[in-house]
């Protein structure tokens, strides 16, 4: 098939599509650079939203970094009919749809090389989180945030968002998706089941999505759907499952929706995560403005890699546990138990409260672990894992390191680390390891601003 763009080029296609949706079909090019999708019905409108999509409201361009985040349209099919190109997101690097990863019985089918643990799927949930912080930066909401929309390679730690020709712009682009079944917003699915009542897509709306998502990925369950049944009808039981009469399965005060058999919740994702699950899922089902934002998500996945320790078995699928605070150090996909070390330290986070030796909590909590580091943003108040994008910016500052039974803490570039121990200071200079003991404060910098950090050894 010969395909004509807007702008004179010609190039050839697949005469079958690969895939075929909703909207039109997919055609891949013999070269297998690119996609295209041919819509089934066109109109004038449709093409000016996707010039706005493609010249006005382009992340790539604004953040060269998150072109591989994306398979942003890059140009209008002309002819045989209109349609949209985008880069080819499996020409280099295999994905799948996010949905391989959510059910346990399509878990088990995925390749080796592709499937990952569960230390990767956090990392994929993070990287989701970013997608969603770079749309919504700029004022643009996907509609339909899916485990159809979202593909990973999530061994590799990659993610990428497609189905992007249908943006909503507030006033601009208007909705064309209300978003796909499990993953649509209470207000959304309201009004499904009474017409008139509902609300359109927003950022909101993305956000429930999002939430969605994570949970189901790192927990492989849907967070609403429990055994409670709200109609015998089972469509319209469904309907009121996700919409009105949405329940999280998790809910502090109301048990009615929980699982009748032992399950993994959200409390083995540590105190923060678990907190973004409940707002999201409890307030945040009726009040959208108090849902997560998409940057919450990230700084707090991020902060959670970092409580993270490895399983002994090595038959485990899951690879690695978040370990709990005054918890025993057994892993929730496996059982086995951790014995050694004998014991870890636990750094928490504190950032200046404006004057010299005053602190507040911070929301930092870093488990040590053989070979793990510390960057500046864990050394440097108001700094975000996000925000620091330059290569030399992200070169570590502290490693931990574990020696004849004793755990250090190597300074690789802290200029004015100190250490205070039962009332006295003393200062660590660079390329100076630090033997660590319970108790101890870490004076992370000679700024007054400087961030602490308590030393506490936690018993495996």
């Amino acid at each position: 098939m010969l395909v004509t763009l807007t702008n004179g080029t010609m190039e050839h296609y697949d005469d079958e599509p690969f895939a075929q949706g909703g909207q039109g079909a997919l055609h891949l090019s013999k070269d297998r650079r690119w996609v295209i999708k041919l819509y089934h019905e066109t109109d004038t409108s449709r093409a000016k939203a996707l010039h706005q999509i493609i010249e006005n409201y382009n992340v790539t361009k604004q953040d060269a970094s998150a072109a591989s985040l994306f398979a942003w349209p890059n140009a209008i099919v002309q002819a045989p009919r209109l349609g949209v190109r985008m880069a080819n997101v499996n020409l280099q690097l295999e994905h799948r749809p996010l949905t391989w990863w959510i059910g346990a019985r399509s878990y088990r089918r995925l390749p080796p090389a592709i499937r990952g643990n569960w230390l990767d799927r956090i990392l994929i949930a993070a990287n989701m989180a970013r997608i969603a912080w770079l749309l919504h930066a700029t004022g643009l909401c996907h509609s339909d945030f899916s485990g159809d929309n979202f593909l990973a390679n999530v061994a590799n730690h990659h993610a990428v968002l497609i189905d992007l020709d249908s943006l909503v712009v507030p006033d601009v682009l208007p909705p064309e998706m209300l978003g796909t079944g499990d993953y649509m917003a209470p207000e959304i699915v309201m009004g499904r089941l009474r017409p008139g009542k509902g609300t359109g897509p927003s950022i909101y709306t993305d956000l429930h999505s999002l939430a969605v998502l994570i949970y189901q990925l790192l927990l492989m369950r849907h967070p609403l759907k429990g055994p409670k049944q709200h109609d015998p009808d089972s469509e319209k039981d469904d309907l009121l499952a996700l919409g009105e009469r949405a329940l999280y399965i998790e809910d502090p005060d109301d048990s009615s929706n929980r699982p009748t058999v032992p399950f993994n919740g959200a409390w083995l994702l540590g105190e923060e995560v678990e907190m973004l699950m409940r707002r999201a899922f409890t307030v945040g089902l009726r009040s959208p403005m108090q849902r997560p934002l998409a940057a919450e998500w990230g700084d707090a996945l991020t902060r959670m890699i970092e409580q993270t320790v490895p399983c002994a078995n090595p038959e485990c699928e899951g690879k690695a546990f978040v370990l709990l605070r005054d918890q025993r150090a057994v892993c929730p996909w496996c059982g086995t138990k951790l014995d050694r070390p004998a014991q870890v330290p636990v750094l928490r986070l504190y950032d200046g409260a404006g004057q010299a030796g005053h602190y507040q909590a911070g929301r930092g909590r870093v488990v040590g672990w053989q070979s793990r580091k510390l960057h500046r943003w864990h050394v440097q108040p108001g700094l975000s894992e996000r925000a620091v994008t330059r290569p030399e910016e992200r070169r570590p500052v502290a490693e931990f390191q574990f020696k004849g039974s004793k755990w250090l803490l190597a300074n690789l570039s802290i200029p004015d680390l100190r250490v205070v121990t039962r009332g006295s200071v003393r200062q660590v200079a660079v390329n100076e390891s630090l033997t660590l003991e319970h108790g101890q404060q870490l004076i992370l910098g000679g700024e007054r601003a400087a961030r602490l950090a308590l030393v506490a050894m936690q018993r495996l």
